[in-house]
């Protein structure tokens, strides 16, 4: 018999932890957890059901990121949500990077694309 899988986490390297973490503590409203590993250099925020995103500061390196490798974040409210993220002076945009515009997916899917500080790109959409 196979063993059952699930995500537990994402960890994601930041240059600038307290910057990093407060866009996901106060732009995303994701609440901050314990961090287990007592590590000054790591942050956990809790999405969902026992999931969480690992904040970690540290050589960040020549990652490259692009807009098709991202998290997606499903809300139960996406509009305001939006207006949330709009008022916190963040740019938020489509699929196409129009600004201010949201995606529409063709079974109706609604979804909005935003950069956190370091360029990862996270995707906010209605599918909840």
């Amino acid at each position: 018999m196979a063993a059952s899988l699930r995500i537990n986490h994402l960890s994601i390297m930041v240059r600038d932890l307290t910057r990093s973490a407060d866009f996901y503590r106060e732009v995303l409203r994701l609440p901050e957890i314990e961090c287990k590993v007592g590590k000054p250099n790591i942050r956990w925020f809790g999405i969902g059901d026992d999931h969480s995103i690992h904040l970690i500061e540290g050589d960040f390196g020549a990652t490259y990121v692009t807009m098709s490798t991202h998290l997606c974040i499903a809300v139960t409210d996406l509009d305001g949500t939006i207006s949330h993220i709009a008022g916190t002076g963040t740019r938020y945009s489509d699929l196409a990077r129009n600004e201010g515009k949201i995606h529409i997916r063709r079974d109706g899917v609604r979804s909005v694309y935003l950069q956190d500080p370091d360029g990862y790109w996270l995707e906010i959409s209605d599918d909840y």
